[in-house]
């Protein structure tokens, strides 16, 4: 995928337009982390784009998705945004063939490193300096950056966890002073980042920041008790109280329900007939248990509902 971008790329560079890889692909690439999910901006314009790859498609808000070759690439107009009214997107957007001014309407440095048609890193708010030393830095003045978009506080959480990073003195900051944005969220955007941030190994980090910023009451969720890490996000919410206001699938609250019950009733042979296994294995990890739960499957006279 990433040498059929470098093709997109030079398509655009051949036709006089300025092109780029950029955002969370290229910040994974440095740090060695596979990304599939490919950014392309451009100079070109959105109607100049699908002229180019001969595609009838509307622009979305500057954006073209680019089928090209069995994949799909976002591609983005460069672009200056302004007038941030609800907290999350800008009122009007104008575009810019200057890929500066596109950069500085980003969240944070690590996220504006660039890749060229050569497949060169390009740096010019020096993201990879920040990669390299672990820090989250917001692009321009974070309170403004946040006010512009009250999820960036939990996005910069998120990147803490998943990359264990550190905030920026001033980012951190002003994420205290401005917390309180959070309550603008709708609970299936933050529950979006929580799934998220839930999949990390450093899930503790997320419920000791938000405790440091007294953020439980505005997120509306509560540890039951310390959270025992899993490879499963929903583990993570079994562990958790939780709002009604938080929509969850029907097999996604099948799952923390199922997982609730056995982590409150212990571990039998009752459980092990009744449940999914992989449900009682996590169950096990969480009550820190040293069960063998195969052993008591393949030891049960009555598997199933057949075997009566």
């Amino acid at each position: 995928m990433y040498n059929v971008a470098l093709e997109i790329l030079n398509k655009l560079e051949n036709n006089n337009y300025k092109a780029y890889i950029v955002g969370g692909f290229v910040r994974d690439k440095i740090l060695g982390i596979n990304n599939p999910d490919i950014d392309i901006i451009t100079s070109a314009r959105p109607n100049e784009i699908c002229t180019l790859f001969n595609i009838d498609i509307k622009d979305n808000y500057g954006s073209v998705k680019l089928p090209y070759k069995g994949f799909i690439f976002d591609i983005t107009t460069f672009r200056k945004e302004d007038n941030y009214i609800d907290g999350r997107r800008p009122s009007t957007i104008e575009y810019t063939d200057d890929i500066n001014i596109d950069l500085q309407r980003r969240d944070f440095t690590i996220n504006t490193i660039l890749i060229d048609q050569d497949g060169n890193y390009v740096d010019l708010l020096n993201g990879i300096n920040d990669l390299n030393n672990k820090l989250i830095k917001s692009v321009g003045n974070p309170d403004k950056k946040l006010k512009e978009d009250s999820l960036r506080i939990l996005r910069a959480i998120r990147f803490m966890c998943l990359y264990d990073f550190k905030l920026d003195n001033d980012l951190m900051t002003s994420i205290k002073a401005n917390k309180e944005l959070v309550s603008n969220l709708s609970f299936d955007r933050i529950k979006k980042e929580l799934d998220m941030i839930f999949m990390s190994s450093n899930v503790n980090l997320f419920f000791d920041m938000i405790n440091e910023l007294d953020l439980y009451k505005t997120l509306e969720i509560e540890p039951i008790n310390r959270v025992i890490t899993t490879n499963n996000y929903l583990s993570i919410w079994a562990q958790l109280n939780y709002s009604n206001k938080y929509n969850f699938s029907n097999k996604e609250q099948s799952y923390i329900n199922d997982l609730k019950y056995i982590i409150d009733n212990d571990i039998d042979n009752y459980i092990v007939y009744k449940y999914d296994i992989q449900i009682i294995k996590e169950a096990n990890k969480i009550l820190k248990k040293d069960i063998d739960i195969d052993n008591i499957y393949n030891n049960l006279i009555i598997k199933s509902r057949n075997d009566i």
